[in-house]
């Protein structure tokens, strides 16, 4: 299964490369087995939180260099997925789903959580690459011409 596809490329190496990374390791969550799910489960929150604030901040980055004018809207959508990550990272841990808490969570529960997680990255992220990324890109690209700014 391969989750990634040309169809989510915005054109900048920097945005796409970010994104195929959080995409093979919503695959990676997928394919793992109930007993090491909890174990990954907890590698890919964290590494989701990690990965937010530096992809997000890769893009601002971008948006401010640019004077990307939709910079303000843009921030605005990375803030509530960052509000939407720390929900879930609260309710990793504040269910005991936590390694080194309870063992005894019970594969149904491990699974839904596995299931919401990449359901919430997979969905905002495929909206947010099509719609929002795609024109910051095509922002960036127009301004790096411009300007002939190696992106």
């Amino acid at each position: 299964m391969t989750l990634w596809n040309s169809t989510y490329e915005t054109g900048n190496a920097t945005v796409d490369n970010d994104h195929k990374e959080i995409f093979a390791l919503v695959e990676q969550v997928l394919q793992t087995s109930f007993k090491s799910r909890k174990e990954k489960i907890k590698t890919a929150i964290d590494f989701l939180a990690n990965y937010t604030v530096r992809h997000f901040g890769n893009e601002e980055r971008l948006m401010d260099e640019s004077a990307f004018p939709h910079a303000e809207m843009h921030k605005k959508q990375h803030a509530d997925f960052l509000t939407v990550v720390t929900k879930l990272v609260e309710k990793f841990e504040g269910n005991g789903y936590a390694l080194g808490a309870t063992e005894d969570v019970s594969d149904s529960t491990v699974l839904h959580l596995s299931l919401e997680i990449n359901k919430v990255v997979v969905g905002w992220l495929t909206n947010h690459i099509m719609s929002s990324d795609r024109a910051l890109a095509d922002h960036y690209r127009l301004w790096a011409d411009k300007k002939s700014v190696k992106r």
